[in-house]
C-alpha cells in the first residue's frame, strides 16, 4: 500500500511535468545552444547580404538523416567551449534517434528520465534516514511537484542530470555511513561503497563540473566523521585516494576539463568570485532570496525558524521526560545520526559554493542550485520527521502523526499552488513567444531580413524558432550601410524585420527603408536585443 501512493505521486509528477512540457512556447538562448553544440553541421554563420534559407539553419540545430551518433565530434564542440560532454552525449543520443526534427520534446523527455530516477533516489534516501511514510509523500509530492523542479525539467540544459548525479552520490554516501560498520574488510568496503562512488563522480564531472562542489563538500565531511569520529584513518585515507582516482579518470579521459576550470572564461570568472570575500554577503543574499521565493513560497525563512524552535523544545522535553517519568526511551534511530549531518553538510556546501561561483542571472541562476533543491527539501521534511519523533511520546504517537501529517501535506499543497498558479514560478516557458511564432509563421512566405549585429552575430540564435518558420531569411550587417540592391529586398511589397541592438541600428533601419519602395514602419515585439518590426 505504501509503495502505490508512492507510485501515484510519480506518476502525478510526471503528468504535471510534461503538462507544463505542453506550455513551454520558447527557448533561452542557452538551449539553443545545447540543441547546435551536440547537433552542428558546418557552423552557425551569418552571411552579409546575403538568402539563407530554411534547411541551413535546420541542419546546425537537429541531427541530419545518416549523420547520427557522432560522439567525437560533439566532444570536440565541447572541448572548444567550457562545458563537460557526457550531457551533450545522452542529448546528441535522443536527437539522433529522431533525424531531422527539431523539437523541444527531446530536450524534455531527456529531463525527464533524469528526473525519473532523481526521484527515486530521492525516496531511497527517505528510506535510509527512516523518514514516515506520510512525510514521505508529503516530500516527494512537494518534490515532484515544485515549480522549480518543473523548470529544471524544463530547461534544456544539463541540470536535471546534474541534479541525478548530486542525488546518486548523497544517496550512496548515506547507505556509506550506514553500512559501513559491517564492511570489516577494506577490499569488500571498496567494492560496495567506494566502487560506485567513484562511478558516478566520475559521470558527474563530466557532466557539469559544480558536481565538484557537492563531492568535495560531502567528501570532507565524510572524511572527517570517518577520521576523527569513527578513529579510523586508513579508511579515510582509502576514501580520499579513491575520490581522487575517479576524478583524476575523468580528467584524464577528457584532457579539456583543465583548461576549462583553470584557463576558460568561465573557470576564471568562477575562481574571481569564490575568492571574492566582499561578495560574499551579496551573493548568499542573493541566492538564498531565490530559493524562499522560487522554492519554498516565500515561507523559507518561517519554516527554518520554526524547524529550529520545534529542535530545541524536542530536546528539552526529552531531557525532561527521561528525568521525571522515563515514560519514553528514545532510540538511536530517532537522533540526528551521521549519515543525516554528512548529507546536510554535503547539501549546504554545494549551495554555498555554487552561490559563490554562479553567474547572477536573475531568477534563471535558480538553474545553477537546482541540484541542492531536491536535497534540501528532504532535508527539511526529514528533520520536521525527526523532530516529531522527538517529541510524541509512544502513548499519543499515532493520533498526533495524523494530526501532523494532514496539517503538513495541507501547508503542501498551499505552497505548490501558490508558487505555480499565483506566483507563477515556472520558468522557462516562454508563453510570451506563442505570439511571435504565430506571426511568423502566418508570414512564412513572405520577406524576413535578419539586421545582426557584427559584434555579437551568435545572438541571432535567439530568434531561431521564428526564423525556422519562414522558407528563407535574408542577413545584413547593421554597420554596413550600402546601399541595398537584392531586388525580392527592393521589390517587395511588405518586410518582416529582426533588428538587433547596435550603435548603428536607428542608420541601418533608415538605409533599408531609402532602399525599398515602402513607406511605413511599425515595432511589433521587443525581447533581450532584438526588436521586430513590419513594414508595409
Amino acid at each position: 500500500m505504501k509503495r502505490i501512493g508512492i507510485i501515484l505521486i510519480f506518476v502525478f509528477s510526471i503528468i504535471v511535468n510534461v503538462y507544463f512540457g505542453f506550455q513551454k512556447a520558447g527557448f533561452h538562448e542557452d538551449e539553443y545552444y545545447t540543441y547546435f553544440s551536440s547537433n552542428r553541421t558546418m557552423g552557425l554563420y551569418q552571411p552579409d547580404r546575403q538568402w539563407q534559407d530554411r534547411q541551413t539553419i535546420l541542419d546546425e540545430f537537429v541531427v541530419k538523416p545518416g549523420e547520427g551518433f557522432r560522439f567525437g565530434l560533439v566532444r570536440l564542440v565541447q572541448s572548444w567551449d567550457v562545458h563537460p560532454p557526457f550531457y551533450y552525449y545522452i542529448f546528441h543520443t535522443a536527437c539522433s534517434i529522431v533525424p531531422g526534427v527539431f523539437t523541444k520534446w527531446t530536450g524534455i523527455i531527456t529531463n525527464l528520465l533524469a528526473f525519473a530516477l532523481c526521484f527515486w533516489i530521492l525516496y531511497l534516501i527517505l528510506e535510509r534516514l527512516r523518514v514516515s511514510v506520510g512525510m514521505q509523500a508529503a516530500a516527494l509530492l512537494f518534490y515532484g511537484v515544485n515549480p522549480q523542479i518543473i523548470s529544471c525539467n524544463m530547461l534544456i540544459r544539463m541540470y536535471a542530470w546534474l541534479s541525478l548525479f548530486v542525488a546518486l552520490c548523497a544517496y550512496l554516501h548515506v547507505r556509506m555511513v550506514q553500512e559501513e560498520e559491517k564492511e570489516n574488510s577494506e577490499r569488500k568496503f571498496f567494492i560496495g561503497h567506494m566502487l560506485p562512488i567513484m562511478i558516478v563522480s566520475y559521470f558527474g564531472f563530466l557532466t557539469q563540473y559544480f558536481y565538484l562542489f557537492f563531492f568535495v563538500a560531502i567528501g570532507v565531511s565524510y572524511s572527517a566523521y570517518v577520521v576523527f569520529w569513527k578513529k579510523n584513518l586508513k579508511r579515510g585515507i582509502l576514501y580520499v585516494s579513491s575520490c581522487a582516482v575517479s576524478l583524476l579518470l575523468a580528467v584524464i579521459s577528457y584532457p579539456a576539463s583543465v583548461r576549462h576550470l583553470f584557463g576558460g572564461y568561465r573557470g576564471s570568472e568562477a575562481a574571481g568570485s569564490i575568492f571574492d570575500l566582499g561578495n560574499t554577503f551579496m551573493r548568499l543574499s542573493f541566492f538564498t532570496d531565490l530559493l524562499n521565493d522560487f522554492v519554498f513560497g516565500g515561507f523559507f525563512y518561517l519554516i527554518v525558524i520554526l524547524l529550529l524552535v520545534m529542535v530545541i523544545a524536542s530536546y528539552i522535553s526529552k531531557k525532561v521526560i527521561q528525568k521525571s517519568d522515563g515514560s519514553r526511551q528514545i532510540s538511536q534511530k530517532d537522533s540526528f545520526g551521521p549519515e543525516y549531518i554528512i548529507l546536510t553538510l554535503g547539501t549546504i556546501g554545494y549551495f554555498l559554493l555554487t552561490a559563490k561561483a554562479a553567474l547572477l542571472v536573475g531568477s534563471a541562476s535558480n538553474r545553477y542550485e537546482m541540484p541542492a533543491y531536491g536535497l534540501i527539501i528532504i532535508i527539511v521534511f526529514a528533520s520536521f520527521n525527526l523532530v516529531f519523533n522527538l517529541k510524541t511520546d509512544t502513548k499519543n504517537i499515532r493520533k498526533i502523526r495524523s494530526y501532523t501529517i494532514t496539517i503538513v501535506f495541507a501547508a503542501v499543497v498551499f505552497l505548490l499552488i501558490k508558487g505555480i498558479n499565483i506566483n507563477d514560478r515556472v520558468l522557462f516557458l516562454y508563453r510570451e513567444d506563442t505570439e511571435k511564432i504565430e506571426y511568423a509563421t502566418q508570414n512564412s512566405e513572405g520577406v524576413a531580413v535578419v539586421m545582426f549585429n557584427p559584434a555579437t552575430p551568435h545572438n541571432v540564435w535567439r530568434l531561431t524558432d521564428e526564423l525556422l518558420e519562414y522558407r528563407k531569411v535574408f542577413y545584413m550587417d547593421e554597420e554596413n550601410l550600402d546601399k541595398l540592391t537584392e531586388p525580392e529586398i527592393v521589390d517587395a511589397t511588405r518586410i518582416t524585420l529582426y533588428v538587433a541592438d547596435d550603435d548603428y541600428q536607428e542608420e541601418a533601419i533608415n538605409n533599408l527603408m531609402d532602399s525599398v519602395e515602402l513607406t511605413n514602419i511599425s515595432q511589433l515585439f521587443s525581447e533581450d536585443m532584438w526588436k521586430t518590426y513590419e513594414i508595409y
